[in-house]
């Protein structure tokens, strides 16, 4: 039905009269309750069949949901290894040069002393044999010397002397091989033993910065770890950058203007592109990409764990004229739009935003157009006003201690036996108290064959003191003498060795117990019986250290970030008191990391309390979630359905609600979302100027009109730009 002209007019008053009314009530809000109380229009049979030729600001834009991160250095493992221990978990500082990883260098330690042994027994051989040789090399001389005066005519003392020479010049020969052999053995020895050091060095991985450790490999002790892999990543916490959703460099170059909007406050933004072999080597690991982008201004405000919304503008045009898409038709002649009058006028579009198009000729700004579609009058009338946007977060924190420390059958000699186990899983225990109760049977064959060994190298060592110390050896060449000495040193360090080897042997016999390496709680303890023979290395239990005390809280939505301030809330199991304490999530499980580091999990750092349940807890039972520390990997289907099945099934372990905001925007311009309608990503309202609506673009903080703040029952979403406080909306 159309209304005559008269009609519409009075509809229209009717309207503004009682806009004007709810404007003077509502008045204009400054924090986040809704001032402005909406309004319900009486339904009016009417419809709007005009419309305005108006200016306005048309946007082509996308918002990037994104994060401030911390930048970050991710440290590899140089070399193939097994994994010994972490040495800094997510939240604690580190210096330069300190180690974050180590690899169990046991192989390398008995390669070494194998190797210096063979060199050392290599040294003391070579110079008993050249002594004995220079001796005789001396002699030989000697003879010949002595018989030069009788050869003119003794044909028979010739022949001694010849042979003399031929033996002397063939002990020459053999001299210089030898000496030739040893100097090429002695280079590969300590070439072996500069590769083993150098490898050994490869298995440390260490800090070069100082700062805060935000991730670390979940890689148990023994675990093999392949080169390459990143085991731990530190920033040096004060460099940050946003990380948003992934655009390619060419959609942010042709972009008219990007920025982001941070707790509602615009910063200015350098987009850092990928090369190309870093986006190769990025989705070949199958990590995750981003854009990133750093602050323009370094000295910003801005902090890690706060939400940034990253505003690209593809294309923006202000204060132009422009016409509702549904007014433009298309003839033979070209676009047009049909005036209040009935006539055509014919337009030359430009911009449009999928809602309205630039007009560049054919009408001018309040030209009166004819429309084809029909709208019901709105019902309700609202005053934008000003306030806080938030997303709340809440979740579930369980205890966590993740430094294992492996208590092993280490004894070297003799049979070791369980006798008793002394602790149970998830106990307390302090450093030094009893793990397990052992015995080991003496191996009296090896203590008397090294007490032997012992006996012979140091007579041999006094052979070789007696060689420096004889008057004779002065007279033989300076480098047999400095090999002379060698000798004795490496006879030394023989004894010593052996030495220390016996009373190494005579320390283990003596072993009765084993014990925890530090203050903490049993994760594992083995299930052999009392009486069991043990095997060299075999894990006896582990004890997780209470130093490195933490929550878990999963992430598998990637929303909770580094640097954000939780609060925990837990029910005091004595008083019945609920107790809130503060917490920080203190690793980044997504976004800057690789996929080694990467985690459904992130740690949370608990501040200032004693959890219940916690090691730190006398008055109640470990409810943690005390990792074992033993790699238990699946080989087939059946056994992982088993450790699924274990998972599903193992008891329920303390847990701490967690609460805080996924985002908060401060003093932003509030929106009904029932106000809001979207054409692909763009945002549009109708606002009443008193006399006519006027259907107007914004950039919305975010596209998606369901992440909403709800305030007095009703639902907002937030303007970046475009809207102003004090503005009339209708819907």
């Amino acid at each position: 039905m159309h209304l005559a002209k008269g009609q519409f007019k009075k509809v229209k008053r009717v309207l503004a009269l009682m806009l004007s009314a709810a404007i003077l009530l509502s008045g204009c809000g400054k924090n986040s309750e809704a001032e402005g109380e909406i309004v319900l229009i009486d339904p009016v049979s009417s419809a709007n069949v005009t419309e305005t030729v108006a200016r306005r600001t048309i946007y082509s834009y996308e918002v990037l949901d994104g994060g401030v991160f911390p930048v970050i250095t991710e440290y590899p493992a140089a070399i193939g290894m097994k994994a010994a221990d972490i040495g800094y978990f997510p939240g604690q500082n580190v210096y330069s040069g300190n180690v974050l990883f180590s690899g169990d260098m046991k192989d390398y330690r008995d390669q070494e002393k194998s190797i210096r042994e063979s060199l050392d027994e290599l040294i003391v051989s070579y110079a008993e044999s050249r002594r004995v040789d220079e001796i005789k090399l001396r002699e030989l001389g000697y003879f010949i010397d002595a018989r030069d005066d009788d050869l003119e005519n003794n044909s028979y003392m010739q022949i001694i002397v010849q042979k003399a020479l031929f033996e002397k010049e063939l002990l020459e020969y053999s001299i210089n091989d030898n000496d030739m052999i040893f100097n090429l053995d002695v280079a590969h020895y300590n070439q072996l033993l500069n590769r083993i050091a150098e490898n050994q060095a490869k298995r440390i991985v260490r800090s070069y910065m100082n700062g805060t450790v935000v991730a670390v490999s979940n890689a148990s002790p023994g675990a093999l770890i392949s080169e390459g892999t990143n085991v731990a990543a530190v920033t040096d916490g004060h460099s940050i950058n946003i990380l948003a959703d992934y655009r390619s460099s060419r959609e942010i170059e042709n972009a008219k203007e990007y920025y982001a909007i941070i707790d509602g406050k615009r910063y200015e933004i350098v987009y850092m592109p990928y090369s190309a072999a870093e986006l190769s080597a990025l989705k070949a690991s199958g990590s995750d990409t981003y854009s990133v982008f750093r602050f323009l201004d370094p000295s910003v405000d801005a902090e890690v764990g706060q939400k940034a919304c990253v505003v690209v503008v593809k294309d923006k045009k202000e204060d132009v004229l422009s016409v509702s898409n549904s007014a433009i038709h298309r003839d033979d002649g070209g676009s047009y739009v049909s005036l209040e009058s009935g006539d055509k006028a014919y337009i030359t579009k430009g911009m449009t935003d999928g809602v309205f198009t630039e007009v560049l000729s054919g009408v001018n700004e309040g030209d009166v157009l004819l429309l084809d579609t029909y709208k019901d009058a709105p019902e309700n009338v609202v005053t934008l006003f000003r306030g806080d946007f938030y997303i709340k977060y809440e979740g579930t924190g369980y205890l966590y201690y993740p430094d294992i420390a492996n208590i092993s059958n280490d004894i070297k000699y003799g049979t070791v036996t369980l006798t008793a186990k002394n602790v149970t899983k998830g106990q307390r225990v302090k450093r030094g108290d009893v793990i397990a109760y052992v015995s080991v049977a003496e191996n009296s064959v090896i203590l008397e064959e090294l007490t032997l060994r012992l006996t012979r190298l140091g007579e041999r060592r006094d052979r070789a003191q007696e060689a420096v110390d004889d008057p004779l050896t002065e007279y033989l060449d300076k480098d047999v003498q400095e090999q002379l000495k060698n000798a004795v040193s490496s006879l030394d360090r023989q004894i010593l060795s052996v030495s220390e080897q016996i009373l190494e042997i005579q320390e283990a016999y003596s072993v009765t117990a084993l014990y925890a390496p530090c203050d903490g709680v049993v994760g594992y303890i083995t299930e052999l019986s009392d009486g069991a023979v043990l095997k060299s290395g075999e894990l006896i239990a582990t004890v997780a250290s209470d130093s490195a005390e933490y929550l878990y809280a999963e992430n598998e939505s990637k929303i909770l970030r580094y640097g954000m301030e939780l609060i925990g809330e837990y029910t005091n199991p004595n008083t019945g008191e609920t107790v809130q304490f503060p917490a920080t999530v203190s690793s980044i499980s997504f976004g800057p990391v690789s996929s080694d580091l990467a985690s459904d999990r992130v740690y949370v750092m608990p501040t200032g309390v004693t959890l219940p349940g916690g090691a730190h807890d006398p008055d109640a039972e470990i409810a943690a979630e005390i990792p074992s520390g033993v790699a238990v990997v699946a080989t087939n289907p059946w056994e992982e359905w088993l450790l699924e099945q274990e998972a599903a099934n193992a008891p329920a372990k303390q847990s701490y609600s967690l609460t805080g905001y996924l985002e908060y925007e401060t003093n932003v311009v509030l929106v009904p979302a029932k106000a809001v309608t979207f054409s692909g990503d763009q945002a549009y309202v109708t606002v009443f100027d008193g006399e006519k609506y006027v259907r107007r673009g914004f950039i919305a903080g975010g596209a998606n009109p369901t992440k909403s703040v709800t305030i007095d029952n009703v639902a907002y979403i937030w303007a970046v730009e475009g809207l102003e406080e004090g503005m009339v909306i209708v819907y």
